[in-house]
């Protein structure tokens, strides 16, 4: 091994324009890894397609962020690839693959998320003698229709020199599902951005009372995730409409994501229990907006089907929201303040814990605050990139 600074690049089959939670992790990391003297570049190679396998061939060959992130993007053949993974399952050049990675000439490549095998495979292929590779599946329990992914990454696993499990619980998996020696594991958990500023009053988002007292201003719990039935927004609305009678105070609901198909069912939802005045869907948001939403809600509130680390928690939390979700994934593992994690899928349960944090402004408060300390104490980006750091230097 040199001393020489150190050249990385990740791989994911989405990024810039889109972010989702796998994206904002890769982009949060890179920030500090570009600001470590042990790294002289970042890039991330990637596709012309935005989530879920939206085609976008006009976009640049090349690019990069104003934070100096490279950005190298392979064109998929066809343009449309078949609604069937949420990866594109297209061809894309292997020989293109092997242009962008002699030009970056990484020392490292990194593999974040387990769904594109093609980009890993090619990657692994042509570089697996000139750099050291690093993978973090994120895992999920494949459905048995996807059997056939369960050999591929087996054998990424197996060749690639340490697999980064996002908690204890994942490291398990990984090993027991493709076979990863204990030797080869790490555990690296995911860190929260902390805000631009100081919380401000959850009561009112300005520290005074507006014209119209807490009517004109109820109280936001806040919903971050892709639309669908996976991140449970269906499952959570209903949730919201049994709780909202014993509220003693106007409460909304808002959801922060898009999925077109996924929007049109919660829309019907919605408009069947004349929720339009209290429970909205904003779509897809800027970083800067999404910010926003969590300085100006009060409560964070997600039912998803699995979380392998639920990034958007610990944002929330960094924010000095209190948590709601339930036991999925590794939720009982990480959620251990500021947070309120009830058996899986028990509405009761979820309903009973929604009506205390809306009703009891002491136990709302207390929890936000110890949410924040927590998140911003444990789950630091700074802290991750430097554990990377020691990975990237001694991965073989």
């Amino acid at each position: 091994m040199t001393n020489a600074p150190l050249r990385v690049l990740f791989l994911t089959p989405y990024f810039r324009p889109y972010l989702g939670g796998i994206e904002r992790a890769i982009e949060q990391l890179a920030f500090q890894l570009i600001d470590s003297q042990s790294v002289e570049a970042v890039a991330v190679l990637t596709t012309k397609y935005s989530f879920p396998r939206i085609a976008h061939p006009d976009w640049a060959d090349r690019d990069a962020t104003p934070e100096g992130i490279g950005i190298y993007r392979l064109k998929g053949f066809p343009k449309w690839s078949v609604p069937l993974y949420s990866v594109p399952l297209v061809w894309f050049s292997p020989l293109q693959i092997r242009r962008y990675l002699k030009e970056f000439d990484p020392d490292v490549v990194h593999f974040v998320g387990d769904g594109w095998f093609w980009g890993h495979f090619w990657s692994w292929l042509w570089f697996r003698r000139r750099a050291r590779f690093v993978f973090t599946p994120s895992f999920h329990v494949l459905p048995w229709q996807r059997w056939w992914i369960r050999p591929i990454n087996v054998f990424i696993c197996n060749v690639v020199d340490r697999i980064v499990a996002l908690t204890n619980l994942e490291a398990a998996e990984v090993g027991r599902a493709y076979f990863v020696p204990r030797s080869k594991r790490v555990i690296i958990g995911w860190g929260a951005t902390p805000p631009d500023q100081a919380p401000v009053s959850r009561q009112t988002g300005t520290g005074e009372e507006p014209d119209g007292g807490e009517e004109a201003n109820p109280l936001t719990i806040l919903c971050v995730g892709r639309l669908g039935q996976h991140k449970g927004q269906e499952w959570l609305i209903n949730a919201y409409l049994q709780a909202r009678p014993q509220f003693n105070r106007p409460a909304r609901l808002v959801c922060v994501g898009r999925d077109e198909d996924a929007e049109a069912t919660l829309r019907s939802l919605i408009g069947l229990h004349r929720l339009e005045d209290s429970v909205s869907l904003v779509g897809e948001v800027t970083d800067s907006e999404l910010s926003e939403w969590y300085a100006r809600s009060d409560i964070f509130a997600l039912f998803s089907q699995y979380e392998a680390f639920g990034l958007v928690f610990f944002e929330a939390m960094a924010h000095g929201l209190p948590v709601l979700t339930h036991d999925v994934g590794a939720n009982k593992e990480l959620l251990i303040k500021g947070a309120v994690v009830t058996p899986r899928f028990d509405q009761d349960a979820a309903v009973a814990e929604l009506v205390r944090l809306v009703n009891d402004d002491d136990h709302r408060e207390s929890m936000g605050q110890v949410a924040r300390e927590y998140a911003l104490a444990e789950f630091t980006w700074s802290a991750v990139a430097e554990k990377y750091l020691d990975l990237y230097s001694g991965a073989k």
